[in-house]
């Protein structure tokens, strides 16, 4: 009878440890139809990534710089990796910055938590690949295949040909529509897809016979590429408070997508002042804006206030959406055109809001950067300035915060 019952519980266990989940790595939110199960399968089984602790991979959410390096560090510099008792993102990063492999990329003016977009993500592999001394296509190889993809133009100069690598050997391929996408952010099963191209690529000798780029995969859950529209203009209607002003264009803006201003551009700089030169059109140089509460604004992502704080609020979520996440850091190094800035000082009980419009002042040169705000003297302003150097004072860098939107 023992035996017997002995060889029925090996039966049993047997049959549990051959039971295959129905999602992977038993992730609730990756069924075995989600177009990137075997892949995310792959890298967890490898130890590259994991899931949350209530049982999620989340796979639609962005792989930020930092996520991303310490995936990286597992995948390609595992022996380097183990020679530390952190094995964090930041450690991931110091690795990564070791090889040279965030070089090229925007991870020195964006915060270790951004989103990676698609052209840091070709620019990082192709950094990889010659860090590795990888096969590389040749000039001629990778240019003929630049025609074929619609948006070129609109990649950073500078990862264009980290793009056009990675796009001919197959790590990176197309969107349906034939463009890359580059501003678009890459998410935490995007980024199992492409380590397992470049692993399979770098196992393979790294063959540089241009192979037929892929169409990468979209989670059907994820937003596309948004349409572009025009914003309504940044201004009083007869009859509003602030707070209505916002109710009403927060209303018109479309949803928000990852990547992209309100109006559907991507997050670039010149994008960015395109829509501040629009609201200091419409809300010119001192129109009145004081500290009166018929100027209070509660902004759902920033903070709620009256005069500078409702001003900078708003003027923000109306560039990026009333949705677009914040990022609260003090990195005063790091400062982008369209940050909010709530400076203060812990001695003089100084507290202004202002938004970043230049990161130089055409009168006071590099030095200074050009900021606009509302209650500057009870009105508009978009002629304000101020001088880094500020940012060092210990009791205004202890206090003083900036919110950025990238």
């Amino acid at each position: 009878m023992k035996k017997q019952f002995t060889a029925f519980m090996l039966t049993l266990v047997l049959c549990l440890g051959l039971a295959v989940p129905a999602s992977a790595a038993g992730f609730s939110d990756v069924p075995a139809d989600h177009w990137s199960y075997e892949q995310i399968n792959r890298c967890v089984q490898d130890g590259i990534v994991s899931g949350y602790s209530d049982g999620t991979f989340k796979p639609g959410n962005p792989v930020s710089y930092g996520a991303f390096s310490i995936m990286l560090a597992r995948a390609f510099y595992s022996d380097e990796l183990a020679g530390y008792s952190d094995q964090g993102t930041a450690t991931g990063e110091t690795i990564m910055n070791k090889h040279g492999i965030l070089s090229g990329t925007s991870r020195s003016s964006a915060s270790i938590g951004a989103s990676l977009p698609r052209e840091d993500m070709a620019q990082v592999m192709y950094n990889i690949l010659v860090d590795k001394g990888a096969k590389i296509p040749s000039d001629t190889e990778y240019l003929q295949s630049m025609g074929s993809m619609s948006d070129f133009y609109s990649i950073s100069a500078g990862c264009r040909r980290a793009v056009m690598v990675c796009y001919t050997t197959g790590l990176l391929g197309g969107q349906s529509d034939g463009s890359f996408g580059p501003k678009n952010p890459m998410n935490r099963a995007q980024g199992c897809v492409v380590i397992n191209r470049l692993r399979d690529y770098m196992g393979n000798s790294g063959t540089t016979t241009p192979v037929e780029p892929p169409v990468d995969p979209v989670d059907p859950s994820e937003p596309t590429t948004p349409t572009v529209t025009e914003l309504p203009a940044f201004k009083l209607e007869a009859g509003e408070n602030v707070q209505q002003m916002m109710n009403r264009l927060n209303a018109a803006t479309p949803a928000y997508t990852a990547g992209y201003l309100s109006n559907g551009k991507p997050i670039m700089e010149a994008n960015i002042q395109e829509i501040l030169n629009s609201a200091r059109e419409s809300m010119p140089e001192g129109i009145r804006w004081d500290t009166d509460s018929f100027y209070n604004y509660n902004s759902p992502k920033l903070f709620s206030g009256p005069a500078c704080s409702s001003f900078a609020c708003g003027l923000s979520d109306y560039i990026f959406g009333e949705d677009a996440p914040v990022t609260k850091h003090q990195n005063f190094d790091q400062l982008k055109v369209g940050d909010v800035v709530w400076m203060k000082n812990s001695t003089t009980g100084y507290s202004h809001a202002f938004v970043i419009t230049s990161l130089t002042n055409p009168y006071y040169g590099s030095d200074y950067y050009s900021a606009c705000d509302g209650n500057s003297g009870g009105e508009v302003s978009w002629s304000s300035q101020g001088k880094y150097t500020t940012f060092d004072k210990p009791e205004v860098a202890s206090v003083t915060y900036v919110y950025s939107r990238y």
